[in-house]
């Protein structure tokens, strides 16, 4: 294994889960603190995004169903 966030490496499982994880607590801090309406919407959309691909990488790793 060259790169652990190329080569199937446990860095590279572990970037979705901790981009999630990241982008959730930034989301809430920006919609829980005292932002306007437009930084809020901004950060809501930033996390949809970002836990839409998450999703998506973590899915593409698993093993299909048989």
């Amino acid at each position: 294994m060259d790169n652990p966030f190329r080569d199937g490496g446990s860095a590279e499982r572990a970037m979705p889960w901790l981009s999630a994880a990241v982008v959730l607590v930034l989301a809430a801090a920006t919609l829980a603190g005292g932002a306007g309406p437009l930084v809020k919407v901004l950060a809501a959309a930033v996390a949809v995004a970002v836990l839409g691909r998450s999703a998506y990488l973590v899915n593409r790793r698993r093993p299909p169903h048989r």
